[in-house]
């Protein structure tokens, strides 16, 4: 499987997965078969905690039109969704997957 961002968090391996529109049922939030066997086995046999969005949730994560703020906007919106307070812990690895 390939995940879309893996990042450290005190010693834990955190992937976070964005869900486009292809991994749900017609136009329902209701997640496919493999989407549900995908997220299931990351964490049981990658032992790996996965973090799923959907991908409308990602989007309305960051409200601006500029390009930087809607950065800024994402990553703390990920830094939030991690329980994060300090900026500089995840940044870094945050700018290398946005």
């Amino acid at each position: 499987y390939s995940i879309d961002a893996l990042v450290t968090v005190d010693g834990r391996t955190i992937g976070i997965e964005v869900d486009g529109p292809c991994h749900f049922i017609g136009e329902s939030r209701c997640p496919l078969g493999a989407t549900i066997l995908k997220r299931r086995q990351v964490q049981s046999i990658d032992g790996i905690e996965l973090i799923s969005l959907t991908h409308w949730d990602w989007i309305k994560s960051a409200c601006s039109t500029e390009k930087k703020q809607k950065r800024a906007e994402k990553q703390k919106f990920l830094r939030d969704l991690l329980g994060l307070e300090d900026k500089k812990a995840v940044d870094s690895h945050l700018t290398r997957t946005l």
